[in-house]
This record gives C-alpha cells, structure tokens and sequence, in this order.
C-alpha cells in the first residue's frame, strides 16, 4: 500500500483537512453577491451568479464533497478518476451500441453539462477559485474534459443518427447511418474546425450541435488551454521552486 500511496500521492502531502465543499460554495456564493472579491456587473453578474448555483446541483460537486473530507489529495484523485471514467462510460457506451437508448444519452448530457459547467466556472469564477495544486495538472485535466465532451457530441450524433425513423430523411450527407467510429471521427474534426467535407450534417437538430460545439470548442482551445499554457512555470502553495540546478 506505501509503494501505491506513493506512485499516486508522491511525499509532500498537505495535512491540513479539507474544508467541507458545500460549505465553500456557500461562501463563495456569499462573496460574489456581495461583490467582495471581484467588481462585477450586467450580464457578466448574472453569468457568475448562474454558474455557481448550478454547482450546486452538478455530481462533480457531490462527489468531492464525499471523497476529501480526510485529506486534499484525496479529493483531486477521486476528481481525476471521476474525469477519466466519464471517458470510459462514453467509451463503453459506444462498445454496447447503447447510441439508441435514450437513459445513456440523458446520463451522457448530464455528464458532460457538469464538465462544461466546471471548464467555464475555471474561467469566469476564477477569483473564488483557490489556486491549482500544479497548472501543469490543470491542463491534463482540462483536456481530458475537452476530450470528454467531443466524446458526448460524437454520442449525441449516433444517437440522432441511429434513432431517425423518417423515410427519406438523411441525418448525415453520405446517405446511410454512420458507424460509431465516424461519429466520433466526426465530432473531433468538428470540434478541430477543420471541415474536410466528407461527413456534412443535413439534420436542422444537428447543424444546430454543430455550430454549439465549434463554439464551445473554440472557446476551450483557444482562451482555457491558452490561459493555462502561459501559466504553467508559475509557483503554487504546493508547488513552490526548490531551489535552482545548474
């Protein structure tokens, strides 16, 4: 167990015991109605004020607030493997050909809405946000979560795809049901804006997902991943410089 503990926690482990989740978000909810740490207004207000209530109500905030009540670390773990296995259940969604059941979409939506949710909130509430463990981590997980939602796209896809009844009508350009790996195919180079023109969307329901996934994904890859990447040198309270190596 030393030898796990250690390949996962490594040796300097903050002591201090987490404060409760729920009790965070209570006061940070306090803090930006009463404006006391950042001067917000209009639209930008409401927007705050949105993201943090709907925290509330996320999974994501569930599970942290049951995960680290011991330890810090544990908590940023569990929230790793969270991420990971919202990859794997897509994943395996795929593998069982659940793209036609209406239970795994729903799960799916939810969560990969508590992702978007948490990516917007790194950006928009980053004042009542404590500062990252490593940046260098932040950006590992902020593409796993970018990963995750191309995944839930590619999902939704095969879902609309797999699930159309109407003679005559075509979901996608190439004339039949795309296969599970061109939806995801598909998804990707969406979210890539590259557009090789293979695969076009000819659904209303669809081109509509894909005009919201370019912009969700131009803002991830471009203003999450860019403001991270500029950071990733900068200290943190628990990964300071020890010193310089010649």
């Amino acid at each position: 167990m030393s030898f796990f503990t250690k390949l996962l926690m490594g040796t300097n482990r903050p002591e201090s015991k987490p404060r409760s989740v729920y009790v965070k978000e209570l006061i940070a909810l306090r803090n930006i109605w009463n404006n006391k740490n950042y001067n917000d207004f209009g639209l930008e207000r409401i927007l705050r004020l949105t993201l943090h209530l709907l925290s509330f109500i996320m999974p994501g905030t569930l599970i942290r607030q049951f995960s680290g009540r011991k330890h810090l670390l544990y908590r940023k773990i569990v929230t790793e493997v969270y991420s990971v296995l919202k990859i794997v259940w897509l994943l395996l969604a795929f593998k069982l050909d659940l793209t036609t059941s209406t239970i795994a979409l729903v799960i799916s939506i939810i969560l990969s809405f508590d992702t978007i949710i948490f990516l917007f909130s790194k950006i928009f509430l980053n004042d009542i946000h404590q500062q990252p463990i490593s940046f260098k981590r932040t950006l590992m997980m902020t593409l796993i979560n970018i990963t995750e939602v191309m995944l839930c796209y590619a999902f939704i896809y095969s879902y609309i795809d797999d699930t159309n009844s109407v003679p005559g009508h075509l979901v996608f350009s190439t004339g039949h049901q795309l296969s599970d790996l061109q939806t995801i195919y598909f998804s990707f180079i969406t979210s890539a804006t590259i557009g090789y023109g293979d695969i076009a969307p000819e659904d209303p329901m669809v081109m509509k997902l894909v005009v919201s996934q370019i912009m969700l994904s131009l803002f991830f890859l471009v203003i999450v991943i860019t403001t991270i990447t500029n950071r990733l040198h900068d200290d943190t309270f628990y990964n300071k410089q020890k010193g310089t190596y010649r």
